[in-house]
């Protein structure tokens, strides 16, 4: 059994061995450690989280001075909260502080709202008085709706 197992562990390190040697040579200069950082990245891996950032990066609404802020944490892949609920009539800003390591956004099609922010950023955006009513968001991000990153705002009347 321990041999079988030093046999797997050295057939894993060598396959990372040979993948590190195939994509060794594409690596911006500052080599590997800037893999994983900024547009070489997004650039040459967008097609593994979705599109880019500039095909989503809108500017959000002006916050609402004086309006309750609710507090939304996008993670990979997924909204906490996922269900938000509000008081009719009241406007309220909404804060997207995105915890993850891709880009996302959340976006409100029926109230024509949209946020977004990088890894490590946060987001306000503002909506005024709200309607009655159940209203679905999601990230806009290719692929990102279908692992998850799905939600809804409930609006009370």
């Amino acid at each position: 059994m321990r041999n079988r197992t030093l046999l797997i562990a050295g057939l894993v390190a060598l396959v990372l061995g040979l993948v590190g040697l195939a994509i060794g040579p594409s690596f911006p200069s500052g080599g590997p450690g800037r893999w994983w950082s900024g547009d070489w990245f997004w650039g040459h891996h967008a097609w593994m989280m979705g599109a880019p950032a500039e095909d989503h990066d809108e500017p959000a609404p002006d916050p609402i001075p004086g309006a309750e802020t609710v507090e939304v944490r996008a993670l990979d892949f997924g909204f906490e909260p996922s269900r938000i609920v509000v008081q009719a009539g009241e406007p309220i800003n909404i804060r997207l502080t995105n915890e993850g390591f891709f880009f996302h956004d959340l976006t409100i099609p029926a109230l024509d709202f949209h946020v977004n922010a990088r890894p490590g950023e946060s987001v306000v955006g503002g909506l005024a008085e709200l309607e009655p009513g159940e209203y679905g968001l999601y990230c806009t991000v290719p692929g990102h709706a279908e692992m998850g990153m799905v939600g809804v705002l409930v609006v009370e009347g």
